[in-house]
Protein backbone atom coordinates (compact mmCIF):
# COMPACT_ATOMS: atom_id res chain seq x y z
CA UNK A 1 0.00 0.00 0.00
CA UNK A 2 2.87 2.37 0.81
CA UNK A 3 4.50 1.69 -2.59
CA UNK A 4 1.19 2.23 -4.43
CA UNK A 5 0.69 5.49 -2.55
CA UNK A 6 4.19 6.68 -3.48
CA UNK A 7 3.66 5.87 -7.14
CA UNK A 8 0.33 7.71 -7.15
CA UNK A 9 1.93 10.71 -5.46
CA UNK A 10 4.74 10.67 -8.04
CA UNK A 11 2.20 10.73 -10.88
CA UNK A 12 0.25 13.57 -9.31
CA UNK A 13 3.38 15.60 -8.60
CA UNK A 14 4.84 15.09 -12.09
CA UNK A 15 1.51 15.83 -13.77
CA UNK A 16 1.06 19.02 -11.71
CA UNK A 17 4.53 20.30 -12.65
CA UNK A 18 4.01 19.51 -16.35
CA UNK A 19 0.55 21.15 -16.40
CA UNK A 20 1.86 24.27 -14.65
CA UNK A 21 4.81 24.56 -17.02
CA UNK A 22 2.62 23.97 -20.07
CA UNK A 23 0.08 26.61 -19.02
CA UNK A 24 2.83 29.08 -18.16
CA UNK A 25 4.38 28.74 -21.61
CA UNK A 26 1.10 28.56 -23.54
CA UNK A 27 -0.58 31.56 -21.90
CA UNK A 28 2.40 33.91 -22.08
CA UNK A 29 1.17 37.35 -23.16
CA UNK A 30 4.18 37.93 -25.37
CA UNK A 31 5.47 35.26 -27.76
CA UNK A 32 8.60 33.64 -26.37
CA UNK A 33 11.81 33.72 -28.35
CA UNK A 34 11.65 30.08 -29.35
CA UNK A 35 7.96 30.33 -30.25
CA UNK A 36 8.76 33.41 -32.38
CA UNK A 37 11.46 31.50 -34.24
CA UNK A 38 9.05 28.61 -34.81
CA UNK A 39 6.36 31.02 -35.96
CA UNK A 40 8.60 32.75 -38.49
CA UNK A 41 9.77 29.39 -39.81
CA UNK A 42 6.27 27.98 -40.27
CA UNK A 43 5.03 31.20 -41.84
CA UNK A 44 7.80 30.87 -44.38
CA UNK A 45 6.77 27.24 -44.97
CA UNK A 46 3.09 28.15 -45.25
CA UNK A 47 3.88 30.92 -47.78
CA UNK A 48 5.83 28.36 -49.78
CA UNK A 49 2.87 25.98 -49.55
CA UNK A 50 0.55 28.66 -50.90
CA UNK A 51 -1.17 30.16 -47.84
CA UNK A 52 -0.84 31.86 -44.43
CA UNK A 53 -1.32 29.95 -41.17
CA UNK A 54 -3.78 31.36 -38.68
CA UNK A 55 -2.98 31.35 -34.94
CA UNK A 56 -5.19 29.27 -32.63
CA UNK A 57 -6.82 31.07 -29.68
CA UNK A 58 -4.88 30.95 -26.40
CA UNK A 59 -7.40 28.81 -24.38
CA UNK A 60 -7.62 26.16 -27.13
CA UNK A 61 -3.83 26.11 -27.56
CA UNK A 62 -3.32 25.86 -23.79
CA UNK A 63 -5.73 22.92 -23.43
CA UNK A 64 -4.15 21.07 -26.34
CA UNK A 65 -0.62 21.67 -25.02
CA UNK A 66 -1.57 20.48 -21.52
CA UNK A 67 -3.09 17.30 -22.97
CA UNK A 68 0.03 16.61 -25.04
CA UNK A 69 2.31 17.40 -22.07
CA UNK A 70 0.74 14.91 -19.61
CA UNK A 71 0.18 12.11 -22.14
CA UNK A 72 3.65 10.55 -21.50
CA UNK A 73 2.51 9.62 -17.97
CA UNK A 74 0.43 6.87 -19.56
CA UNK A 75 3.53 4.86 -20.50
CA UNK A 76 6.42 6.19 -18.39
CA UNK A 77 5.41 4.19 -15.24
CA UNK A 78 5.07 0.96 -17.25
CA UNK A 79 8.37 0.91 -19.14
CA UNK A 80 12.00 0.41 -18.21
CA UNK A 81 14.21 3.54 -18.12
CA UNK A 82 15.71 2.94 -21.58
CA UNK A 83 12.29 2.12 -23.04
CA UNK A 84 10.80 5.25 -21.44
CA UNK A 85 13.55 7.45 -22.87
CA UNK A 86 13.13 5.99 -26.37
CA UNK A 87 9.33 6.26 -26.21
CA UNK A 88 9.48 9.87 -25.04
CA UNK A 89 11.91 10.90 -27.77
CA UNK A 90 9.72 9.20 -30.37
CA UNK A 91 6.67 10.97 -28.94
CA UNK A 92 8.47 14.33 -29.04
CA UNK A 93 9.32 13.84 -32.72
CA UNK A 94 5.73 12.74 -33.44
CA UNK A 95 4.21 15.81 -31.76
CA UNK A 96 6.60 18.10 -33.67
CA UNK A 97 5.55 16.43 -36.90
CA UNK A 98 1.85 16.77 -36.06
CA UNK A 99 2.27 20.50 -35.37
CA UNK A 100 4.03 20.95 -38.72
CA UNK A 101 1.31 19.03 -40.53
CA UNK A 102 -1.25 21.31 -38.87
CA UNK A 103 0.49 24.33 -40.36
CA UNK A 104 1.17 22.94 -43.83
CA UNK A 105 -2.09 21.07 -44.39
CA UNK A 106 -4.72 22.74 -42.21
CA UNK A 107 -3.12 26.23 -42.00
CA UNK A 108 -3.44 26.19 -38.18
CA UNK A 109 -0.60 27.47 -35.98
CA UNK A 110 -0.28 26.28 -32.36
CA UNK A 111 2.62 27.71 -30.30
CA UNK A 112 4.66 24.53 -29.72
CA UNK A 113 6.77 25.49 -26.72
CA UNK A 114 3.93 24.81 -24.25
CA UNK A 115 3.85 21.18 -25.41
CA UNK A 116 7.40 20.38 -26.54
CA UNK A 117 9.31 21.65 -23.50
CA UNK A 118 7.11 19.77 -20.93
CA UNK A 119 7.35 16.63 -23.10
CA UNK A 120 11.13 16.99 -23.13
CA UNK A 121 11.17 17.37 -19.34
CA UNK A 122 8.62 14.61 -18.63
CA UNK A 123 11.19 11.79 -18.62
CA UNK A 124 13.79 13.40 -16.29
CA UNK A 125 11.02 14.73 -14.04
CA UNK A 126 9.39 11.31 -13.70
CA UNK A 127 12.70 9.49 -13.18
CA UNK A 128 13.76 12.02 -10.55
CA UNK A 129 10.52 11.49 -8.64
CA UNK A 130 10.83 7.70 -8.89
CA UNK A 131 14.45 7.78 -7.70
CA UNK A 132 13.51 10.03 -4.80
CA UNK A 133 10.63 7.73 -3.83
CA UNK A 134 12.83 4.64 -4.19
CA UNK A 135 15.41 6.17 -1.87
CA UNK A 136 12.70 7.08 0.64
CA UNK A 137 11.28 3.55 0.51
CA UNK A 138 14.76 2.02 0.81
CA UNK A 139 15.58 4.17 3.84
CA UNK A 140 12.30 3.23 5.48
CA UNK A 141 12.69 -0.51 4.88
CA UNK A 142 16.33 -0.45 5.95
CA UNK A 143 15.35 1.22 9.19
CA UNK A 144 12.61 -1.35 9.78
CA UNK A 145 15.09 -4.18 9.15
CA UNK A 146 17.63 -2.64 11.48
CA UNK A 147 14.98 -2.20 14.18
CA UNK A 148 13.95 -5.85 13.82
CA UNK A 149 17.58 -6.99 13.97
CA UNK A 150 18.12 -4.86 17.07
CA UNK A 151 15.04 -6.43 18.67
CA UNK A 152 16.53 -9.86 17.97
CA UNK A 153 19.76 -8.86 19.69
CA UNK A 154 21.92 -8.64 16.57
CA UNK A 155 24.79 -6.21 17.13
CA UNK A 156 25.13 -3.56 14.45
CA UNK A 157 28.32 -1.81 13.47
CA UNK A 158 28.42 1.94 13.77
CA UNK A 159 28.42 3.86 10.52
CA UNK A 160 31.07 6.53 10.10
CA UNK A 161 29.93 8.18 6.91
CA UNK A 162 32.12 10.94 5.61
CA UNK A 163 30.53 14.34 5.26
CA UNK A 164 31.15 14.41 1.52
CA UNK A 165 30.14 10.79 0.88
CA UNK A 166 27.71 10.12 -1.93
CA UNK A 167 24.23 9.55 -0.36
CA UNK A 168 23.54 6.69 -2.77
CA UNK A 169 26.83 5.01 -1.87
CA UNK A 170 25.93 5.47 1.80
CA UNK A 171 22.65 3.66 1.23
CA UNK A 172 24.44 0.84 -0.60
CA UNK A 173 26.79 0.46 2.35
CA UNK A 174 23.85 0.22 4.75
CA UNK A 175 22.23 -2.42 2.53
CA UNK A 176 25.45 -4.44 2.54
CA UNK A 177 25.69 -4.18 6.31
CA UNK A 178 22.08 -5.22 6.82
CA UNK A 179 22.50 -8.12 4.38
CA UNK A 180 25.48 -9.31 6.45
CA UNK A 181 23.33 -9.30 9.58
CA UNK A 182 20.61 -11.24 7.75
CA UNK A 183 23.16 -13.85 6.63
CA UNK A 184 24.31 -14.15 10.24
CA UNK A 185 20.70 -14.60 11.33
CA UNK A 186 20.20 -17.25 8.65
CA UNK A 187 23.29 -19.09 9.89
CA UNK A 188 21.98 -18.87 13.43
CA UNK A 189 18.72 -20.42 12.28
CA UNK A 190 20.61 -23.25 10.59
CA UNK A 191 22.51 -23.88 13.83
CA UNK A 192 19.19 -23.98 15.70
CA UNK A 193 17.84 -26.57 13.26
CA UNK A 194 20.95 -28.67 13.80
CA UNK A 195 20.40 -28.42 17.54
CA UNK A 196 16.76 -29.48 17.20
CA UNK A 197 17.55 -32.34 14.83
CA UNK A 198 20.16 -33.88 17.12
CA UNK A 199 20.18 -32.49 20.64
CA UNK A 200 16.39 -32.58 21.10
CA UNK A 201 15.15 -35.40 18.90
CA UNK A 202 17.84 -37.87 20.01
CA UNK A 203 17.07 -37.62 23.79
CA UNK A 204 13.34 -37.78 23.08
CA UNK A 205 13.81 -40.91 20.97
CA UNK A 206 15.95 -42.49 23.67
CA UNK A 207 13.36 -41.60 26.33
CA UNK A 208 10.63 -43.26 24.26
CA UNK A 209 12.72 -46.41 23.92
CA UNK A 210 13.60 -46.58 27.63
CA UNK A 211 10.03 -45.88 28.69
CA UNK A 212 8.76 -48.68 26.46
CA UNK A 213 11.27 -51.23 27.77
CA UNK A 214 11.70 -50.45 31.47
CA UNK A 215 8.79 -48.37 32.76
CA UNK A 216 5.45 -50.05 33.35
CA UNK A 217 3.13 -48.22 35.73
CA UNK A 218 -0.07 -46.24 35.64
CA UNK A 219 1.75 -43.19 34.22
CA UNK A 220 3.58 -45.03 31.45
CA UNK A 221 0.93 -44.60 28.76
CA UNK A 222 0.40 -40.93 29.54
CA UNK A 223 4.15 -40.21 29.60
CA UNK A 224 4.59 -42.10 26.32
CA UNK A 225 1.94 -39.97 24.62
CA UNK A 226 3.52 -36.75 25.88
CA UNK A 227 7.01 -37.73 24.72
CA UNK A 228 5.68 -38.96 21.38
CA UNK A 229 3.87 -35.67 20.81
CA UNK A 230 6.97 -33.66 21.75
CA UNK A 231 9.03 -35.73 19.32
CA UNK A 232 6.44 -35.24 16.56
CA UNK A 233 6.40 -31.47 17.14
CA UNK A 234 10.20 -31.27 17.01
CA UNK A 235 10.23 -33.34 13.82
CA UNK A 236 7.45 -31.28 12.25
CA UNK A 237 9.15 -28.00 13.09
CA UNK A 238 12.45 -29.26 11.71
CA UNK A 239 10.95 -30.40 8.40
CA UNK A 240 8.87 -27.23 7.96
CA UNK A 241 11.95 -25.06 8.58
CA UNK A 242 14.02 -27.08 6.13
CA UNK A 243 11.30 -26.65 3.51
CA UNK A 244 11.33 -22.89 4.09
CA UNK A 245 15.11 -22.75 3.68
CA UNK A 246 15.55 -25.09 0.70
CA UNK A 247 17.66 -23.70 -2.13
CA UNK A 248 15.46 -23.81 -5.24
CA UNK A 249 18.53 -23.46 -7.46
CA UNK A 250 19.47 -27.02 -6.56
CA UNK A 251 16.22 -28.53 -7.82
CA UNK A 252 16.53 -31.30 -10.41
CA UNK A 253 14.23 -32.91 -12.96
CA UNK A 254 12.25 -35.83 -11.57
CA UNK A 255 9.40 -38.07 -12.65
CA UNK A 256 6.35 -37.15 -10.58
CA UNK A 257 4.56 -40.38 -11.62
CA UNK A 258 7.23 -42.58 -10.06
CA UNK A 259 7.37 -40.34 -6.97
CA UNK A 260 3.61 -40.62 -6.40
CA UNK A 261 3.78 -44.38 -6.94
CA UNK A 262 6.42 -44.65 -4.22
CA UNK A 263 4.32 -42.50 -1.87
CA UNK A 264 1.33 -44.80 -2.51
CA UNK A 265 3.52 -47.85 -1.84
CA UNK A 266 4.64 -46.33 1.46
CA UNK A 267 1.05 -46.03 2.75
CA UNK A 268 -0.13 -49.33 1.27
CA UNK A 269 0.42 -51.38 4.44
CA UNK A 270 -1.43 -48.83 6.57
CA UNK A 271 -4.34 -48.95 4.14
CA UNK A 272 -4.42 -52.75 4.42
CA UNK A 273 -4.72 -52.52 8.21
CA UNK A 274 -7.89 -50.44 7.79
CA UNK A 275 -9.04 -52.59 4.84
CA UNK A 276 -9.18 -49.55 2.55
CA UNK A 277 -9.75 -49.87 -1.17
CA UNK A 278 -6.84 -47.90 -2.61
CA UNK A 279 -7.77 -46.79 -6.13
CA UNK A 280 -5.02 -45.18 -8.21
CA UNK A 281 -5.13 -43.72 -11.69
CA UNK A 282 -1.65 -42.71 -12.85
CA UNK A 283 -0.36 -42.13 -16.39
CA UNK A 284 1.88 -44.79 -17.92
CA UNK A 285 4.34 -42.24 -19.30
CA UNK A 286 6.62 -40.18 -17.05
CA UNK A 287 5.73 -36.57 -16.25
CA UNK A 288 8.71 -34.38 -15.49
CA UNK A 289 8.77 -31.63 -12.89
CA UNK A 290 11.66 -29.72 -11.32
CA UNK A 291 12.14 -30.07 -7.61
CA UNK A 292 13.60 -31.85 -4.60
CA UNK A 293 12.64 -35.53 -4.52
CA UNK A 294 12.74 -35.87 -0.73
CA UNK A 295 10.64 -32.79 -0.05
CA UNK A 296 7.99 -33.65 -2.62
CA UNK A 297 7.85 -37.28 -1.47
CA UNK A 298 7.34 -36.26 2.14
CA UNK A 299 4.72 -33.64 1.16
CA UNK A 300 2.65 -36.08 -0.91
CA UNK A 301 3.10 -38.81 1.72
CA UNK A 302 1.77 -36.40 4.37
CA UNK A 303 -1.40 -35.85 2.33
CA UNK A 304 -1.85 -39.60 1.75
CA UNK A 305 -1.19 -40.44 5.42
CA UNK A 306 -3.80 -37.86 6.48
CA UNK A 307 -6.31 -39.40 4.07
CA UNK A 308 -5.60 -42.93 5.39
CA UNK A 309 -5.72 -41.72 8.98
CA UNK A 310 -9.18 -40.15 8.70
CA UNK A 311 -10.74 -42.69 6.33
CA UNK A 312 -13.20 -45.10 7.97
CA UNK A 313 -12.47 -48.82 7.70
CA UNK A 314 -13.42 -50.57 4.44
CA UNK A 315 -13.90 -47.23 2.64
CA UNK A 316 -12.31 -46.12 -0.63
CA UNK A 317 -9.33 -43.80 -1.08
CA UNK A 318 -8.72 -42.41 -4.57
CA UNK A 319 -5.39 -41.13 -5.91
CA UNK A 320 -5.80 -39.54 -9.35
CA UNK A 321 -3.11 -37.89 -11.45
CA UNK A 322 -3.81 -35.91 -14.63
CA UNK A 323 -1.89 -33.38 -16.69
CA UNK A 324 -2.24 -30.78 -19.41
CA UNK A 325 0.35 -28.90 -21.43
CA UNK A 326 1.54 -26.80 -18.50
CA UNK A 327 0.93 -28.61 -15.22
CA UNK A 328 0.13 -31.82 -13.38
CA UNK A 329 -2.77 -32.18 -10.97
CA UNK A 330 -2.92 -34.78 -8.20
CA UNK A 331 -6.23 -35.43 -6.43
CA UNK A 332 -6.49 -37.35 -3.15
CA UNK A 333 -10.12 -38.13 -2.34
CA UNK A 334 -11.16 -39.82 0.91
CA UNK A 335 -14.49 -40.75 2.50
CA UNK A 336 -13.64 -39.53 5.99
CA UNK A 337 -15.52 -37.14 8.29
CA UNK A 338 -14.51 -34.13 6.21
CA UNK A 339 -13.29 -30.74 7.37
CA UNK A 340 -15.48 -28.07 8.99
CA UNK A 341 -16.16 -25.19 6.59
CA UNK A 342 -14.79 -22.57 9.00
CA UNK A 343 -11.52 -24.50 9.35
CA UNK A 344 -10.81 -25.41 5.74
CA UNK A 345 -9.15 -22.06 4.94
CA UNK A 346 -6.81 -22.36 7.94
CA UNK A 347 -5.52 -25.91 7.75
CA UNK A 348 -2.43 -24.93 5.72
CA UNK A 349 -1.24 -22.35 8.27
CA UNK A 350 1.45 -23.01 10.84
CA UNK A 351 0.18 -24.77 14.02
CA UNK A 352 -3.37 -24.82 12.65
CA UNK A 353 -5.46 -27.98 12.88
CA UNK A 354 -8.96 -28.90 11.73
CA UNK A 355 -10.22 -29.71 15.24
CA UNK A 356 -13.62 -31.31 15.16
CA UNK A 357 -15.71 -34.12 16.55
CA UNK A 358 -13.93 -36.75 14.47
CA UNK A 359 -10.48 -35.15 14.34
CA UNK A 360 -7.46 -36.66 16.07
CA UNK A 361 -6.01 -34.66 18.95
CA UNK A 362 -2.33 -35.66 18.75
CA UNK A 363 -1.34 -33.70 15.65
CA UNK A 364 1.22 -30.88 15.80
CA UNK A 365 -0.44 -28.63 13.21
CA UNK A 366 2.69 -28.60 11.03
CA UNK A 367 2.03 -31.42 8.56
CA UNK A 368 -0.13 -29.55 6.05
CA UNK A 369 1.84 -26.35 6.63
CA UNK A 370 4.93 -28.26 5.50
CA UNK A 371 3.03 -29.45 2.42
CA UNK A 372 1.96 -25.90 1.56
CA UNK A 373 5.47 -24.46 1.99
CA UNK A 374 7.03 -27.25 -0.08
CA UNK A 375 4.61 -26.76 -2.96
CA UNK A 376 5.07 -22.99 -2.96
CA UNK A 377 8.81 -23.55 -3.20
CA UNK A 378 8.10 -25.72 -6.27
CA UNK A 379 5.86 -23.01 -7.84
CA UNK A 380 2.82 -25.17 -7.12
CA UNK A 381 -0.10 -25.06 -4.73
CA UNK A 382 -2.45 -27.23 -2.69
CA UNK A 383 -6.16 -26.66 -2.15
CA UNK A 384 -8.80 -28.53 -0.20
CA UNK A 385 -12.54 -28.91 -0.53
CA UNK A 386 -14.91 -30.80 1.73
CA UNK A 387 -18.49 -31.33 2.74
CA UNK A 388 -18.46 -32.16 6.44
CA UNK A 389 -19.40 -35.79 6.93
CA UNK A 390 -18.77 -36.69 3.27
CA UNK A 391 -14.99 -36.79 2.96
CA UNK A 392 -12.38 -34.34 1.70
CA UNK A 393 -10.53 -33.73 -1.56
CA UNK A 394 -6.98 -32.39 -1.66
CA UNK A 395 -5.70 -31.09 -5.00
CA UNK A 396 -1.96 -30.64 -5.61
CA UNK A 397 -0.85 -28.71 -8.72
CA UNK A 398 2.74 -28.50 -10.01
CA UNK A 399 4.16 -26.93 -13.19
CA UNK A 400 5.58 -29.32 -15.79
CA UNK A 401 9.25 -29.16 -16.68
CA UNK A 402 10.02 -28.86 -20.39
CA UNK A 403 12.42 -31.68 -21.24
CA UNK A 404 15.39 -30.99 -23.50
CA UNK A 405 15.41 -32.87 -26.78
CA UNK A 406 18.77 -34.46 -26.03
CA UNK A 407 17.78 -35.72 -22.57
CA UNK A 408 17.13 -39.49 -22.79
CA UNK A 409 14.21 -40.70 -20.71
CA UNK A 410 14.25 -44.45 -21.32
CA UNK A 411 14.46 -46.59 -18.18
CA UNK A 412 14.34 -43.52 -15.92
CA UNK A 413 10.84 -43.87 -14.55
CA UNK A 414 11.48 -46.62 -12.02
CA UNK A 415 15.27 -46.36 -11.76
CA UNK A 416 17.38 -44.91 -8.98
CA UNK A 417 14.58 -43.96 -6.61
CA UNK A 418 16.11 -42.26 -3.54
CA UNK A 419 15.28 -43.57 -0.09
CA UNK A 420 12.30 -41.99 1.65
CA UNK A 421 13.07 -39.00 3.89
CA UNK A 422 16.71 -38.79 2.83
CA UNK A 423 19.18 -36.28 4.23
CA UNK A 424 18.21 -33.79 1.52
CA UNK A 425 15.26 -32.80 3.68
Amino acid sequence: MFVIGMRLNDKIYTAAVLVFLSLLLSLATEPLCLDRLFYEGVQLLSHTAGGVARTTSLPVAAILCVFLAVLPLLWLPKLTPIQSLAANLLYLISVTGILLVGVLVFRVWIPPLGALLPILLAYPMWRWRRLDSAQLFLDRELQNLRDELAALGMEQEEENAAANEDPLQSRISRVQLTAKHLRDLHQSRSDTLTFISHDIRAPLGAAMLLLDKFEHNKYTERMGKMITRAYAMAEGFLQASRAEMINVNKFQELDIVSLIQQAVDDVYELSLIKQLKLSTRLPEDPLWVRGDFGLLLRAISNVLLNAVKYSPEQSELKVLLASDENSVELKVIDQGPGIPAKKITKIFKRFSRADGEHQAQEGSGLGLYFVSVTLRKHRGRITASSVEGHGATFVITLPLERRKANSPVENERRALIPAMFSDSI
